[in-house]
């Protein structure tokens, strides 16, 4: 059971590099900036982000994580892939403010959840986890069904 936080936490590492990725190639650059967003991008004054950037990199991070976990019910699986997301983002910005900042994290967790960029991101993931994972195995042929089967009438001639 293990393995699910573990890829929900590479998820939550993709969603991060995507971001970084669009924003180094100047990609979808329209809509409101997002501060926080790349938190160690703060000192040097880009951790603030376009929000269509945020849904480029967010919606298909969740999009993967449903698929993930596509055996569980939508609401089950929103609720679990945005968690998991929301709770390794908050550690992460604090961990990345303490990096920052030289200080421990503790000092830095109750900063976390004020962060708008932290919330919108995660929600972003639930809403993608509820896009349709993949299609259901078709059920087996009952016994009795062969594959030669011929529609009515067109079996042998009845004998005499």
């Amino acid at each position: 059971m293990i393995a699910v936080p573990l890829a929900l936490a590479a998820i939550t590492v993709a969603g991060v590099g995507w971001l970084y990725l669009l924003r180094d190639m100047g990609a979808l650059g329209a809509g409101p900036r997002v501060p926080d967003a790349l938190p160690l991008q703060r000192l040097a004054h880009g951790d603030a982000q376009p929000l269509l950037r945020l849904v480029a990199a967010w919606l298909p991070a969740g999009a993967l994580a449903g698929w993930l976990l596509r055996a569980l019910t939508p609401v089950v699986r929103a609720a679990l892939a945005c968690a998991c997301v929301l709770a390794f983002l908050l550690v992460a910005g604090a961990a990345l403010d303490a990096l920052t900042a030289n200080e421990p994290v503790t000092r830095h967790l109750a900063a976390q959840p004020g962060r708008a960029a932290t919330w919108i991101a995660a929600a972003l993931v639930a809403i993608g986890s509820l896009t349709p994972g993949a299609p259901r195995r078709r059920r087996a042929a009952s016994p009795d069904t062969h594959a030669d089967a011929r529609p009515l009438g067109m079996g042998r001639a009845a004998a005499p």
